[in-house]
């Protein structure tokens, strides 16, 4: 599922950029760029921080789940990302199973996930972050703050 973000649409249009620069910005093929803009294709998380970024703004205000600007100016920890989904399923009493249907993602794909094995994709991540109203920005590493500010 590939979300859509007004966001990114709008910061690059408010900092006077096409598509094609932001595409170099990004390393990216020219092509690709605009199908993330227009939500028809998944978002890696490496793209969305490096947008963050290169924005100075948090990836919760990129996802609209925040009106918080703020840059944690930092990369993103896949380290951390496991660690802070399980803290979040233990917190709140929920088992491997209940978090895949949460996500709809099989019990084995997100077992994968919460032991760091591969890399739960962006819009998995998002739906757990509106779920529990946790910060994306935390989710990722890029700070410590765990709700989302409004």
């Amino acid at each position: 599922m590939a979300l859509f973000f007004k966001r990114i649409y709008d910061l690059r249009v408010d900092n006077d950029l096409l598509q094609r620069d932001i595409a170099k910005i990004l390393n990216v093929n020219k092509n690709t760029y605009p199908h993330w803009e227009k939500g028809m294709y998944e978002i890696p998380i490496d793209i969305i921080d490096k947008l963050a970024n290169f924005y100075n703004v948090s990836i919760d205000y990129i996802t609209g789940l925040s009106d918080d600007k703020g840059n944690y100016g930092k990369k993103y920890d896949a380290s951390l990302i496991y660690k802070r989904l399980k803290e979040l399923r233990i917190k709140n009493n929920l088992t491997q199973k209940q978090m895949s249907e949460i996500t709809g993602l099989g019990q084995m794909n997100y077992s994968r996930y919460e032991r760091g094995l591969i890399l739960i994709p962006f819009s998995k991540l998002y739906l757990i972050a509106k779920k529990f109203n946790v910060s994306l920005d935390y989710l990722l590493g890029k700070e410590n703050r765990t709700k989302i500010l409004n």
